[in-house]
């Protein structure tokens, strides 16, 4: 039965932020006069299809919840002859570039959404990296970190928030020590934390700096909810870019990348912490799908908002080359997939 109920909030929270991306897209599209032959929630097999509408777009849910798409017309559909002004690619510039970030754009106002919800409903956190225990006998008690320290800086890189010095200490390349700086008593405090190297569930030795996270009140108010969806989804923002940036410079290993595999087992630990937790991961999951979307990578819509640019600069259009980029993407895609999903599957067993 738990297997049962996290699977389906898997299937909820997925399709969520696939159908609202999809939307975007769609809904510009139509507003725009462009000719959408389907508009299909997940990929694969079609286990539900309905009757073209006025406009003769077909609407269909398929087997894998693990995509969609907005099938958008070329120059002809089924042998129905369609009116230039149809075809996105006639468009002008902006309707394009609109078109293809409004999934984007509607990732991003969700995850704003969710945040408002769980700031109404649950209050504000505080993020601040506020020191709010240390273990006996810990890295950090040895370095001299103390209770109600505020975390500065780390290594140089200003840490704002619990997530930037997670990502420091956590996910970057492990190393043999941390050069802190901390708000003691309104005054700057430098200081070295050496980690313990510890084994853990994976049987992997990894680093344990003994920090606990400080709790500060939640604060409430539809205002500081309002503040917080924004500031949130910033703080969001940031945290991802720099795990891409990261990723791309091989500061972070890509063995920490995870799939729906890994947002499963990732639903599995949280559902017990109540309806506040799920939230927060779907406005997380969506402001990454938004992002991860405006890499100008083929078959990524940043991708094809790159060809537009280049197109616009150039002066002309390259249709093969379009075509061509989707291919090598779409398999680049399906075998990032397939690594994400066999690497989850491998920390799993």
């Amino acid at each position: 039965m738990n297997f049962i109920i996290t699977l389906l909030i898997l299937i909820f929270i997925l399709g969520l932020i696939i159908s609202i991306h999809e939307f975007g897209h769609f809904i510009s599209a139509k507003k725009a006069g462009v000719y959408v032959e389907e508009f299909a929630l997940g990929m694969g097999p079609v286990i539900w299809k309905s009757k073209k509408d006025k406009g003769g777009t077909t609407y269909s849910i398929r087997l894998f919840p693990i995509g969609g798409y907005v099938a958008m017309a070329n120059e002809e559909v089924k042998g129905q002859k369609l009116r230039k002004d149809q075809i996105l690619e006639n468009k002008n510039f902006f309707i394009r570039l609109l078109v293809l970030l409004m999934g984007i754009i509607m990732n991003f106002i969700l995850c704003i959404v969710m945040l408002f919800i769980n700031g109404l409903i649950y209050g504000v956190p505080n993020n601040t990296p506020v020191v709010g225990q240390i273990v006996e006998g810990g890295a950090a008690e040895s370095a001299g970190l103390k209770e109600g320290d505020i975390i500065k800086e780390i290594n140089g890189a200003k840490m704002a928030t619990w997530d930037d010095v997670l990502l420091e200490i956590s996910v970057k390349k492990a190393l043999d020590s941390y050069d802190f700086v901390v708000e003691r008593d309104n005054s700057d405090t430098k200081l070295t934390i050496v980690p313990n190297k510890v084994t853990d569930e994976e049987g992997k030795e990894v680093n344990s700096y003994g920090i606990g996270i400080g709790s500060a009140p939640k604060t409430r108010g539809f205002i500081n909810a309002l503040k917080y969806g924004f500031t949130g989804f910033a703080e969001m923002c940031k945290s991802i870019t720099l795990v891409l940036i990261n990723l791309f410079t091989g500061s972070v290993s890509v063995k920490n990348l995870s799939g729906p595999v890994g947002i499963f087992t990732v639903i599995d630990q949280v559902k017990s912490t109540g309806l506040e937790s799920i939230i927060y991961l779907i406005a997380y999951l969506s402001v990454n799908v938004g992002i991860v979307n405006l890499l100008p990578i083929p078959v990524f819509d940043g991708g094809r908002v790159l060809l537009v640019i280049i197109e616009k600069i150039a002066g002309k259009k390259f249709p093969k080359l379009e075509l061509i980029l989707n291919y090598v993407g779409f398999g680049l895609l399906i075998l990032l997939t397939i690594f994400v999903t066999l690497n989850d599957i491998l920390r799993l067993l």
